[in-house]
């Protein structure tokens, strides 16, 4: 992701800087009208159409004080992370590629990390190490590695949307410090 769109991006979760109370959010569902799904259907990458979507219901993301936020349906990714998935206008396929990516980003917030402990840089390692079958299945789907890579990138800002939330995956990040990561083969079913 180019680091101006990072940071706009950024910005805008950080501060909601986006209109509030759209009218198409009803209940923290994302609602779209035949405008939002023509916008949708005509944008060239999946980061731009979660640029759009970041753009027009904002304010659905979950910033209450807790770490996980909301999975009502147990499907192991924040409700509102959901929303944004389940609006985008690709193949379903391509859909389940962003949901495994999500799921992953979640379960970094089943353990703390902030010990600074061997056993903290242990468990980070091996959660990381099952992020690989996301990687494989993104080369399975042969989705552009830039756009995939970008869209990705968004779901994980829109994940990590709370200083405490930024907090905890900083102790994850500094788990990981200086450790190296061996790439496994792909399945050829790496896609979940």
């Amino acid at each position: 992701m180019d680091k101006t769109f990072a940071a706009l991006v950024g910005c805008l979760l950080l501060v909601g800087g986006i209109s509030q109370g759209s009218a198409r959010n009803i209940e923290d569902k994302i609602v779209l009208s035949e405008q939002d799904r023509q916008a949708l259907e005509s944008a060239s990458t999946t980061k731009a159409q979660l640029a759009y979507l970041l753009q027009h219901f904002e304010p659905i993301l979950n910033r209450d004080d807790t770490l996980k936020g909301v999975d009502a349906d147990e499907n192991g990714i924040r409700d509102d992370i959901d929303e944004f998935i389940n609006a985008l206008m690709i193949p379903e396929n391509e859909r389940g590629f962003y949901r495994q990516s999500a799921r992953h980003i979640q379960t970094v917030f089943d353990y703390d990390y902030s010990g600074g402990t061997e056993i903290d840089t242990e468990i980070a390692h091996a959660h990381v190490m099952t992020f690989e079958p996301v990687i494989h299945c993104m080369v399975q789907l042969n989705l552009d590695w830039d756009d995939a890579s970008d869209a990705q990138d968004m779901v994980f800002a829109f994940t990590l949307n709370t200083k405490l939330r930024r907090q905890h995956y900083a102790h994850y990040s500094k788990a990981l410090d200086g450790t190296g990561i061996e790439g496994t083969e792909p399945t050829g079913d790496d896609c979940k």
